[in-house]
């Protein structure tokens, strides 16, 4: 990251973001590819507003997404509230993603939220071919893939966050994102994430 300090399109601001976001977004539409908030702790989260969201989503290019951690499964008002904000501030699309991490309690849900011209989040289409160079410790393809499907519990709950409307198969059983789907019958309802 150190690195990014010498490029010229960096410009470094401290100040209140909420605030800057507000007042910069009316002469700055259209102006970045990809917001990532990190923070979902109090007191930020009860000074978020609808406003602050749509001057994010004003900023964005078209195709540009904002991505933030929300909550792990544990605290489930302050998803509710959260996504309430992103569809509320026009984020046409709003996905779940979901994390394992060692510091919250798994799965760790993030939101990744875009106009209606960003279809579906996953890797890029030559994401195997660059995987054959790469030598990895934990990530692997199947595992990104199997971060965007959305549980059964989780689409029962918050019904726009299983929005397939595009295609994106956000019910897609995990097992088949790695290998064919097997030719009996599973002992337990459990055994297959589709029949639960």
């Amino acid at each position: 990251l150190a690195v990014a300090y010498d490029d010229p399109r960096l410009e470094l601001r401290i100040e209140d973001a909420i605030g800057w976001a507000i007042r910069e977004a009316p002469g700055k539409p259209d102006t970045f590819d990809a917001v990532i908030i990190d923070s979902t702790d109090e007191p930020l989260i009860s000074i978020w507003t609808i406003e602050f969201y749509a001057a994010l989503r004003r900023m964005l290019r078209p195709g540009g997404v904002l991505i933030q951690n929300t909550q792990n499964l544990d605290v489930p008002d302050q998803i509710t509230h959260l996504l309430g904000l992103h569809q509320g501030g026009g984020f046409e699309r709003v996905r779940a993603v979901l994390i394992d991490t060692i510091d919250y309690s798994s799965p760790y849900i993030a939101f990744l939220s875009s106009g209606l011209e960003t279809v579906c989040p996953g890797p890029v289409a030559d994401a195997e071919e660059r995987a054959k160079s790469i030598e990895t410790a934990w990530y692997t393809l199947a595992m990104h893939r199997a971060s965007l499907v959305v549980p059964p519990g989780m689409a029962r709950r918050w019904p726009a966050l299983a929005d397939d409307s595009a295609g994106c198969q956000v019910h897609a059983r995990v097992a088949s994102l790695t290998s064919p789907r097997p030719t009996t019958a599973p002992s337990s309802p459990m055994a297959d994430p589709a029949s639960s």
